[in-house]
């Protein structure tokens, strides 16, 4: 009986000191460790959103779902179907389109969408080949004005149409900075606006492009994108993304030229 009771007695002390043991080296909780995670080209400044965090191998991926060349008649459409699946965007807007649309511009702030600038006319030649910044500054100054006098508030995120590269060199974003601006590409085109009549070809693009922590996702506002987004959205949630709409308050530096200053 007493080698008995000894043995009970060295094995509870010997679980004892395991559980001790364990507390002091096993990980704490997931929500305290964090480890950033390194995204290509989507790079943060001092004043950028943090990186989406590592917690035990998994990461937290997020997706950001971009309409160019509105409003327009698909507007209230696209942002049907976001709210279907809880999901928010941002709209990049055309000056010249504003005056047709004005009620889809207040109805996709009040759902929580963020109102992007791209430009007033669209026009390559008008906002690249002056020789300057000036009539690029111009125009979205323009359209900045206008889309405020629309919401209440001024929105500062661009999209260059056609895409900053190769376009705009240094000095061309040194002036667009200096303009109080911030400027945003993508990471997935989905070419949805050359593929008409053929929504199952976007959905299979952003099918094969979508795979970093972090996407930006091009499209733009039309029939074909309507069609396509509900299969997008589906399929992206399935991927494991999250959706996010931009927030000026949490800037994350997305431009094909890396520069921080955007």
């Amino acid at each position: 009986m007493g080698l008995i009771l000894l043995v009970m007695g060295i094995t509870y002390a010997f679980s004892g000191m395991t559980h001790w043991i364990k507390t002091m080296v096993e990980p704490p909780p997931i929500s305290v460790i964090k480890e950033p995670v390194q995204l290509g080209f989507i790079q943060g400044s001092p004043d950028s959103k943090e990186q989406p965090t590592r917690f035990l191998g998994q990461v937290s991926k997020v997706v950001y779902i971009t309409f160019d060349d509105g409003p327009s008649k698909y507007t209230e459409q696209l942002l049907d179907i976001m709210n279907q699946y809880d999901a928010k965007a941002t709209f990049f807007m055309v000056g010249e389109n504003l005056n047709h649309y004005p009620e889809a511009v207040k109805r996709l702030v009040k759902e929580g969408s963020y109102p992007g600038l791209h430009s007033m006319t669209h026009s390559y030649k008008k906002l690249y080949k002056s020789g300057s910044s000036d009539n690029f500054l111009n125009e979205f100054k323009e359209v900045q004005n206008k889309v405020e006098a629309l919401i209440g508030f001024t929105p500062h995120l661009i999209r260059a149409p056609y895409g900053s590269s190769p376009q705009i060199g240094e000095a061309f974003r040194g002036d667009i900075a200096a303009a109080g601006f911030k400027m945003w590409d993508w990471t997935t085109d989905s070419l949805d606006w050359n593929l008409p009549g053929q929504p199952n070809k976007i959905i299979s693009r952003i099918q094969r492009g979508a795979h970093r922590d972090i996407e930006v996702i091009l499209m733009h506002e039309r029939k074909q994108t309507v069609e396509a987004l509900p299969q997008i959205l589906k399929l992206l949630r399935a991927k494991g993304y999250e959706f996010e709409v931009y927030n000026p308050n949490e800037h994350m530096v997305v431009n094909f030229s890396h520069d921080p200053r955007l």
